[in-house]
């Protein structure tokens, strides 16, 4: 992928450290599944091309990490995942509660049939230190311009993402940059933006 630049940050695919990346996924989305999967799951779907992992940088620092799934790799995802539970059964029984409670996000009725139109945004990490010296405003436009590069180079023309009720922080960022709710559970909002 082309490097994009806006302001004094760009967005790039090329030469990530996964293992960094996995460990900051871990750290910052403990609801992700990759908390409880091995990095060399992680690193084995990302070399297969199902999960891509772009970074927003400034001065080479990370400022944000970006995983986006298309939805027919979100099935093929899933069978990843199936398949390395059946080969780790300790690990699936040591987290079952945690693998039940996965079940509410996983199906996205509004989606089904319009797969090419869409982008599953699967993880959006923003580390706040690297944007401390611009308005709120100028970050989120910094961050929706990357968003339209990504939507763009995958042909598609929506966002869709889910997250917890309780992730007030990710209410927030996403209420003020008019993501559309268009389902809700009891634990989890489902939400697209174009």
């Amino acid at each position: 992928m082309k490097k994009f630049k806006k302001n004094q940050y760009y967005l790039t695919n090329n030469k990530i450290d996964y293992l960094v990346v996995f460990k900051l996924i871990q750290k910052n989305i403990p609801r992700s599944i990759f908390s409880k999967l091995s990095y060399n799951f992680f690193k084995t779907i990302i070399k297969k091309k199902i999960i891509h992992i772009f970074l927003i940088k400034k001065k080479d620092k990370i400022a944000s990490v970006i995983s986006v799934i298309s939805p027919k790799n979100y099935y093929l995802l899933k069978k990843e995942i199936f398949l390395n539970l059946i080969i780790n059964p300790i690990n699936f029984l040591l987290n079952l509660s945690f693998f039940i409670s996965l079940m509410d996000r996983d199906d996205n009725p509004q989606i089904k049939g319009k797969e090419k139109q869409y982008l599953h945004l699967l993880h959006l990490i923003i580390f706040k230190k690297y944007f401390s010296d611009i308005s709120l405003k100028k970050k989120d436009d910094t961050i929706n311009f990357f968003y339209k590069k990504i939507i763009k180079s995958f042909n598609a023309k929506f966002f869709y993402l889910c997250y917890e009720v309780s992730n007030k922080d990710a209410h927030n960022y996403y209420k003020r940059n008019n993501f559309t709710i268009y389902k809700k559970s009891t634990k989890t909002i489902f939400l697209k933006k174009k």
